[in-house]
């Protein structure tokens, strides 16, 4: 997004600066595209929009600018075209672009907050154990739309009143566990969960916690004091208040933003380019054995709600009652023309309806079959976690050699864990990575079968 403000801002300067030939600043514009989207693409930086003054972030977007500017000049400079640069574009440019940016994100931050007036887009938080730091934070919470969040109410085993006072209060710690989590279903009744920390916690909160575990509800902690610095708890701010989080999701309000836009962007691209091989896979498909050529499956998708995932049909039609087994080396169900698409990762490419959808990402955990699920959710820690986010086409997890048959518990612990690592590192510039690396392993992939 503010790459493109750059490059834009650098073209409207050159069309109306005479005696500027447009064309001497073409590889200046790409490589200030391509450097504004890794100095750009932290998330911390669309989260600081969400302040009440917005205007703090002017200085953060100079800097970056500023170094963007520096290395369109050193290439320039190292290329032998600083010459040819019109003195007066270039002045220009450095001058107007960290306002035309910060215009940008005001109007930016104008419409999330117009988006996130909707309550259907708004996630919805339960305290438990509520303390005074709490209270605090549901009131920045209230002034802080772009948080995104609601506090519906809080959960507490003292009977005498406790802050906030104005929120409802649903129950005790006992009747919190089953709340949260429907212990017959498994189904989440909350997205944030807010447990205040103080001097005295008492015993029936860790059955809430442990209850946590095993499930897709962002967790918070809230200190009353700086006591509680816990190590392998992330430090944050939510709504200007610190919080200790429980492998947040990284897209948050403002942050969503780039990443929704490179899947749009990407999987158009990709369909476009690939409608040609598409084509040909499905006449593939449709020769190879009798049924229908796209598969469709069930499978867990942000927050642990069930997505339609599409795939080009590999194996031979089974009917929908027949319990999902993943495939094995060798497996006889996989027809010949379906060994080849699965090897080559195309079987995979209906998936870019799903992320043009918005039920999918380019990059994320890959989405396993509901029945693995709710074995391995038993089995691994903190499994469910992964579906903090929406899964991927491709992940970090498969780049790193971890795709096909989890045939062991220690591989599947391993692509949790990879999977945690993407959700706590997230970038744009790491997504690009990741697709880069996919690239590679799409042709001869020994796990895929």
């Amino acid at each position: 997004m503010f790459g493109s403000v750059i490059c834009i801002t650098l073209f409207v300067i050159i069309i109306n600066v005479e005696h500027v030939e447009p064309e001497i600043f073409g590889v200046r514009l790409l490589i200030a595209a391509l450097t504004s989207v890794i100095v750009f693409s932290s998330h911390r930086l669309l989260n600081a929009l969400q302040t009440k003054k917005p205007l703090t972030i002017f200085p953060k977007l100079t800097w970056r600018w500023f170094v963007v500017f520096m290395v369109v000049l050193l290439t320039a400079y190292v290329d032998k075209a600083a010459e040819q640069l019109s003195r007066l574009v270039m002045l220009l440019w450095l001058a107007s672009t960290p306002f035309v940016l910060m215009l940008t994100a005001i109007l930016v931050r104008a419409t999330a907050i117009l988006y996130y007036s909707n309550p259907a887009r708004r996630r919805k938080a339960v305290i438990v154990w509520a303390n005074s730091a709490c209270a605090d934070l549901v009131k920045e919470l209230r002034s802080s739309p772009l948080a995104a969040i609601d506090v519906i109410g809080f959960f507490d085993n003292r009977s005498e009143a406790r802050p906030p006072a104005d929120l409802k209060k649903l129950g005790n710690l006992n009747e919190a566990v089953d709340w949260i989590v429907d212990p017959a279903t498994g189904k989440i009744n909350v997205d944030v969960v807010f447990i205040g920390l103080s001097n005295k916690e008492p015993a029936d909160l860790m059955e809430v916690i442990e209850v946590l575990y095993d499930s897709t509800a962002t967790t918070y902690f809230v200190p009353e004091s700086a006591i509680f610095g816990m190590p392998g708890i992330q430090l944050r701010e939510l709504a200007g208040k610190p919080v200790l989080a429980s492998t947040e999701t990284p897209f948050i309000g403002l942050a969503a933003l780039p990443k929704r836009l490179l899947d749009l962007i990407g999987a158009t691209i990709g369909l476009i380019l690939l409608s040609p091989v598409m084509l040909v896979i499905a006449i593939g498909v449709r020769l190879s054995s009798p049924g229908p050529i796209l598969f469709k499956q069930k499978r867990y998708g942000v927050a642990g709600k069930p997505i339609n995932v599409y795939k080009f049909r590999s194996m031979k039609a089974t009917p929908s009652d027949m319990p999902v087994i993943q495939a094995k080396v060798g497996d006889t169900r996989v027809t010949r023309f379906g060994s080849f698409i699965r090897k080559t990762s195309l079987d995979e490419l209906p998936q870019l309806f799903n992320v043009l959808q918005g039920n999918m990402s380019l990059v994320g955990p890959r989405p396993h079959a509901i029945e693995h699920n709710e074995l391995y959710r038993k089995l691994v820690t903190g499994y469910m976690f992964r579906h903090k986010i929406k899964p991927g086409i491709t992940g970090w997890a498969q780049v790193n050699g971890l795709r096909g048959e989890t045939e062991t518990l220690e591989k599947m612990q391993a692509r949790v864990d990879y999977d945690l690592y993407y959700l706590q590192n997230w970038s744009i510039w790491f997504d690009i990575v990741i697709i880069w690396r996919t690239v590679k392993v799409l042709f001869g992939d020994k796990n895929a079968y």
